[in-house]
């Protein structure tokens, strides 16, 4: 094999199949990459065990072939040089890849292409298609709240998502827009994220858990202005960009029903502008540690009073002034709940609605039915 390609292009891709790579897996595959060059483009695949990607690029290609190298290596080394073109090189059956630029070369040792697992990177022909900034925001906006250790009947290991209509009725659903809707629940607190902003061939009811590892890999991968295909088969969901594509393998497991975790009515509502109401949070959050990360918000009149306890470092307390008028109360949360959502929210003002006892709360953004964040209140 010998080719010739640009240094940003591959650079571009070796970085993105980094992503992919795992750092201390027993595997060797998985931390070797496959790179093919036919018909003037170049293929770079990595995979691990819950994961396989493909970037493309194009290439001069004066021999076609195939060879397996270290990726981290590999990445590190063109990286690094400063040419604008890259020659790649393997003869015959030597096991030595030559990268060379103008003025430097290295030789690194090569693997056995063949002993790379063989890959399927076809999606089916049934897809949605959404802009990958607004895959991005519904994954920012719910990873949060994914669960760091196992349940035993559910799986919150991952983000829970749905696609089609809200409602439930056959014929009411024939009338609205498919939407997109991402879920996520610690069995403290829950976030969902909706969207209608996606096209094309739609398998209403298609209900899978995304791992948390692979939609982190998808928020590092494409770029904002990338148009996504998004299809599923079997226990994989592929998902396509312009030079880039990864299929990854969806949890096992059954996600429990969302909507009997958000409450329908409310005995006060509130409105709060989240500049300044996460200024005091992130103020009183230097005190959160461990077991003393409560904070206690007192309601009255035109005013919410924020207090935080911390016996070993301190306490704080702050006013600020909310347009309320109802009867006096009070509601106890944890901190870093508050300022997960407060952090990833873009709205002016937020709305909180309180149940009462010990039901969720609701925080929504003004004007936004398609966020939300549930949270459990903490015993005062």
């Amino acid at each position: 094999m010998e080719i010739t390609v640009k240094k940003n292009h591959l650079v571009n891709g070796l970085q993105k199949i980094q992503y992919i790579l795992e750092k201390t897996s027993a595997l060797q595959y998985s931390q070797n990459i496959l790179i093919t060059a036919a018909d003037d483009i170049l293929s770079i695949i990595a995979c691990d065990i819950d994961c396989s990607a493909k970037a493309t690029l194009p290439s001069t290609i004066k021999e076609a072939g195939t060879i397996c190298v270290n990726g981290k290596k590999i990445f590190e080394i063109i990286r690094n040089l400063d040419d604008e073109d890259i020659v790649i090189k393997k003869d015959g059956e030597e096991n030595l890849v030559t990268i060379k630029g103008k003025k430097s070369f290295f030789h690194i040792l090569s693997a056995k292409w063949e002993d790379f697992p063989v890959l399927n990177f076809d999606p089916p022909d049934d897809y949605f298609t959404i802009e990958a900034a607004t895959l991005k925001n519904l994954i920012e906006r719910t990873i949060f709240s994914v669960a760091r250790i196992s349940d035993p009947r559910y799986n919150l290991e991952g983000i829970y998502v749905e696609v089609g209509p809200e409602a439930e009725e056959e014929e009411a659903a024939e009338e609205q827009d498919a939407l997109l809707t991402f879920v996520s629940t610690d069995g403290h607190r829950v976030s969902v994220a909706k969207t209608d902003k996606i096209d094309g061939h739609i398998q209403l009811g298609e209900n899978r858990i995304f791992s948390r590892k692979s939609l982190v890999e998808i928020k590092n991968v494409f770029d904002d202005e990338e148009k996504l295909k998004i299809s599923f088969t079997g226990n994989d969901v592929y998902v396509t960009g312009e030079t880039f594509i990864m299929v990854l393998r969806l949890l096992k497991g059954n996600f429990p029903d969302y909507r009997k975790m958000i409450p329908t009515t409310f005995s006060h509502e509130i409105q709060l502008n989240r500049e300044d109401f996460l200024r005091i949070l992130r103020r009183m959050n230097v005190l959160a540690y461990d077991k003393y990360k409560g904070i206690i918000m007192s309601f009255s009149e035109n005013k919410l009073t924020i207090n935080i306890n911390n016996p070993e470092m301190g306490n704080a307390q702050e006013d600020m002034q909310i347009p309320y008028h109802g009867e006096p109360f009070t509601v106890s949360f944890n901190i870093r709940y508050l300022l997960d959502f407060l952090q990833v929210s873009t709205a002016e003002h937020i709305n909180l609605f309180v149940s009462g006892g010990m039901q969720p709360c609701i925080f929504r953004e003004e004007g936004n039915d398609n966020y939300l964040n549930g949270v459990m209140p903490m015993k005062s």
